[in-house]
């Protein structure tokens, strides 16, 4: 399964999570201690807030711990807000668009897991993205539809009701 980390409060580096302690989320990605996979090598993505409304975004489909960009990107800007993952994909491409996070104005998602079935429903799944939300389905994933899907649902008015309808 994919794995991430998340923060919110007074301003910190990136890599004071993501890149730097001895279980940060690099050092999970390629030997993960409690998961059915021990390797997420499938892709990555940071989204982060500071100054603007919209989260900064920066992904790639190479594993997190071979590129220097990130560690670099991550010992340089400092957060109160934000979302890595690093991906062990579930059925879909590897592909850029497929890695988390997803973003739209100023909300970022991941998703963790996969939803069971998908294949079976992924039509249905795309249909049920609203029509001004679908132009920003650029991946395959049933996350990024799961996301879409929520934004349509209301997810700004209410977040926890659009995730469970």
């Amino acid at each position: 399964m994919c794995r991430w980390a998340a923060y919110l409060g007074a301003p910190i580096f990136i890599e004071d999570l993501v890149t730097k302690p001895g279980h940060s989320l690099i050092v999970q990605s390629r030997a993960a201690e409690e998961c059915k996979t021990s390797i997420n090598a499938d892709g990555f993505g940071i989204a982060w807030y500071h100054a603007r409304p919209e989260p900064g975004l920066y992904r790639d489909v190479f594993p997190a711990w071979s590129d220097p960009n990130l560690k670099a990107l991550c010992a340089q800007v400092k957060s109160h807000a934000f979302i890595a993952h690093v991906r062990a994909s579930t059925g879909t491409a590897i592909s850029r668009n497929n890695c988390h996070p997803f973003t739209y104005g100023r909300y970022s998602f991941v998703h963790n897991g996969q939803v069971g079935g998908y294949d079976g429903f992924r039509k249905t799944a795309d249909m049920m993205i609203e029509e001004s939300y679908y132009p920003h389905r650029k991946g395959a994933t049933d996350s990024e539809a799961l996301f879409l899907i929520a934004l349509g649902e209301g997810l700004e008015a209410d977040p926890v009701g659009a995730m469970a309808r």
